[in-house]
């Protein structure tokens, strides 16, 4: 990953969504929380082989949501994953939520 700096990155490993901990100087932000609760992720460290070597995996923001992740360096991972799929719908389901609470 060459940058992304306001964006929290999440994997997918044998069937489990895993996100780095925020003791590796991970942004904590309002999304990343979100997408926790929303899909069960557990926190792992992310060394690159781990990401190399991901099932699928995503960027979640304020302004992208979840924005899947295509290739890491030469290997290409599959875009429409199901978790990375949960993770969009969990996440749009909040906002939408929250936003229609406070419309009048």
């Amino acid at each position: 990953m060459l940058e992304a700096p306001t964006s929290s990155l999440f994997w997918a490993r044998d069937g489990e969504l895993l996100t780095p901990p925020l003791s590796e100087h991970i942004l904590d932000s309002i999304t990343r929380r979100v997408v926790i609760e929303v899909t069960g992720a557990a926190e792992a460290p992310c060394p690159r082989e781990e990401l190399e070597a991901a099932d699928e995996a995503f960027l979640a923001s304020t302004v992208r949501e979840v924005q899947p992740i295509a290739a890491v360096e030469e290997r290409a991972l599959p875009t429409g994953g199901p978790l990375t799929a949960e993770a969009a719908r969990g996440l749009r389901d909040r906002i939408e939520a929250e936003a229609g609470a406070r419309s009048i």
